[in-house]
């Protein structure tokens, strides 16, 4: 895969090789471009011992191109041993597509994957250290080209040269094709915006995965995870394309891709990977559309110059990834599990034939469990891909279809409305003639709590229901909406909430109260947890307190099954001194999302739409938190009297505070003792 198309070339000068950066120009549009700017940057040779040199590249050196049949110009590097990282981490496709079963392939690519992360650790110390500023550093994440390996001048360890990132990035941009294989597949479609680490661990995540695939993890395929030939990979659109892929995170996980990987390594490799999914937006990739507008444009590499390299020191950002997947140089880290290299003894001529019939029965059982795991990792593979193309296709209708589905969402609730509001104008309303005052607060507040929005209205007059009408349309349409597409009960009144947590605490989740001895009741123990310093048993009860409280909420929120509660609990209707006033106190029960429960439940929900059905029901029956809040209210009720017949005239809110601030707190005080809850628990 390198060699084709490589924009660094080897050349002839006065006898000796040096590699050569090809411009992609003629001499007379490179006399007049901004590369001649670009040659006054300076490049860095970065030793392994943390000395870091500036050189300068002066030379230039026209040679022909045979395909184009044309003569161009190269930028000579002076590096007679060079070789990119791209080229040290790209093994041939065809090698390293059965590497998983090749125990050679994996030595080879573990010693390919020492040496490059051994590599960046120079770089990153360096710039740790303020040797190389983080302007040059998030540039160099840019161009990856710019990064090379060259033999050190005692021929043991390799130093890293660091070319001029913008020139790097000019050159290798000057054509689309040569950009789909040395640019975009390996820089964060974000860099010049996201976290350095984010950047940085993406293009080394990138590296490892295609040194132990002999592939990138992404590419310009319109359909997700499917092949693609050369011409495809360059057609028009190609690269907005790739990056809409590496932004959607469509890839192959390295584990499925080798299973021989270790697990913690694999795991650092598709969190680097998955750091370019969901950053920006859709509409961001239109600035990749022209490979040549971002060799000026990406990144800001305009503003870095040479002077930029190597300023004072400075507290650097942290790179705790990088610095993590960089570790792994180290010979005592494993990459990968179960590598035996066979060697079989020489045999005398006197032996040969018994030790023949001796391996021949292993052979065969090695072959067929060979055969076995081929065939499993390859049913894994497919259901993968299978299930992961479902969802980027879905996630992908919705991103190309948000406008209308949020038209369609409109205009089903103006419906779910219009129809509500005819069904009431159509009903013969319920009629007050012969109930008392009293009945007619207490009918009307029940039917808030049951949002029957028809006897709301035929038991007010003079908009007197206004504190409440907005509220229960909103949770009214909300609640139909959501039944009719989850096929699931959305609200719970606050008794049968009550019931659900009874049904956990029975199943003995949560210990009662008088599981707790005595002994420890006299020295100020109780459910929440003792505050006493005390001994390693009370230490070790509280522990299991808190696991049970844990247990406790997971089995409530199961039961619940993403549904939430609304309703009135605690209604008491007491005459008011003002003749005709009433006083109304009551807890309402509200469904209301605080800012912290709403993230939470959002990236709960996120996660468990992407994921399996089964791993979907899983994550929502153990999320921490659930839309509610109780608070107290008193309002002052006036009644009226209307041709005989008793209707609210006023209704004015005297008192509105909160009495549980969250689910959190609101399970733990089901979670108490029957004596010790709060009073809006009381009565259910």
């Amino acid at each position: 895969m390198f060699e084709n198309m490589s924009p660094i070339i080897l050349h002839q000068i006065n006898g000796a090789a040096y590699c050569c950066l090809a411009s992609g120009m003629e001499p007379r549009a490179f006399a007049h471009s901004a590369v001649t700017d670009y040659l006054h940057d300076a490049c860095l040779r970065i030793a392994s011992d943390g000395t870091v040199q500036e050189f300068y590249l002066n030379e230039t050196v026209t040679f022909f191109n045979t395909e184009k049949g044309r003569d161009e110009v190269g930028i000579v590097l002076l590096l007679q041993e060079a070789q990119p990282l791209i080229g040290l981490a790209c093994l041939d496709t065809d090698a390293a597509a059965g590497a998983f079963r090749d125990p050679q392939a994996l030595l080879r690519a573990e010693a390919v994957l020492r040496k490059l992360y051994r590599l960046f650790s120079y770089l990153i110390a360096a710039y740790k250290r303020g040797a190389v500023s983080e302007a040059f550093f998030r540039a160099a994440m840019s161009a990856p080209l710019c990064l090379l390996a060259e033999r050190g001048t005692d021929g043991g360890a390799q130093d890293l040269i660091v070319l001029p990132p913008r020139l790097v990035l000019r050159c290798v941009t000057a054509e689309t094709a040569v950009a789909l294989r040395f640019h975009y597949p390996w820089v964060h479609p974000d860099a010049e915006r996201v976290p350095l680490n984010d950047a940085a661990s993406f293009f080394l995540a990138t590296l490892s995965y295609a040194c132990i695939t002999g592939a990138p993890p992404f590419n310009s395929a319109a359909v997700p995870f499917a092949a693609v030939d050369g011409d495809d990979f360059c057609a028009n659109g190609a690269v907005e394309q790739l990056v809409q892929n590496i932004r959607d995170g469509i890839y192959v996980p390295v584990e499925l891709r080798c299973p021989a990987l270790c697990p913690q390594f694999a795991r650092l490799i598709d969190d680097g990977l998955s750091a370019a999914a969901g950053q920006g937006s859709a509409k961001t990739t239109g600035r990749h559309g022209s490979a040549k507008s971002a060799a000026y444009k990406s990144l800001g590499l305009e503003k870095t110059t040479g002077s930029d390299i190597m300023p004072n020191c400075r507290t650097a950002p942290l790179l705790p990834f990088v610095e993590q997947l960089c570790s792994c140089c180290d010979e005592s880290l494993p990459f990968f599990t179960g590598i035996q290299v066979d060697e079989v003894p020489a045999k005398q001529p006197n032996t040969q034939k018994a030790g023949m019939q001796e391996q021949a029965a292993p052979i065969e059982e090695a072959e067929v469990q060979a055969a076995e795991d081929s065939a499993q990792q390859q049913a894994a593979l497919n259901a993968f891909i299978q299930k992961a193309r479902k969802r980027i296709s879905r996630k992908r209708f919705v991103r190309r279809n948000s406008g209308k589905i949020a038209a369609a969402a409109v205009l089903c609730v103006a419906l779910i409305v219009v129809m509500a509001a005819v069904v009431v104008h159509l009903r013969k309303p319920p009629e007050t003639a012969g109930m008392s005052a009293e009945a007619v607060i207490r009918g009307f507040y029940t039917a808030v709590g049951t949002l029957d929005q028809t006897i709301i209205g035929a038991y007010t007059k003079n908009k007197a229901a206004a504190l409440y009408d907005g509220l229960m349309v909103h949770l009214y349409v909300t609640g139909k909406t959501r039944e009719a597409y989850e096929r699931k009960k959305i609200y719970y009144t606050p008794q049968e909430f009550f019931n659900l947590c009874e049904s956990a605490r029975s199943a003995d989740v949560v210990p009662a109260a008088d599981t707790v001895p005595a002994a420890d009741a006299a020295t100020g123990s109780n459910v929440a947890g003792s505050q006493v310093a005390s001994a390693p048993p009370e230490q070790e009860r509280e522990h299991d307190m808190e696991a049970h409280l844990i247990h406790y909420k997971k089995a409530v929120i199961k039961l619940l099954g993403g549904g939430s509660i609304y309703g009135i609990s605690g209604l008491e209707i007491v005459p008011a001194a003002q003749t005709g006033w009433f006083d109304v106190r009551f807890y309402h029960w509200l469904p209301i999302f605080s800012s912290e429960e709403a993230e939470a439940v959002a990236q709960a929900m996120e996660k468990a739409l992407e994921a399996p059905v089964s791993a979907s029901d899983a994550e929502l029956s153990e999320r921490g938190a659930f839309p509610v809040q109780v608070l107290y209210k008193h309002d002052r009720v006036q009644v009226i009297s209307v041709k005989g017949s008793f209707f609210i005239g006023v209704i004015e809110s005297a008192e509105s505070t909160v009495a549980a601030d969250s689910s959190d707190a609101l399970l733990e005080d089901c979670a108490l003792p029957p004596a010790n809850r709060p009073a809006y628990l009381k009565g259910l």
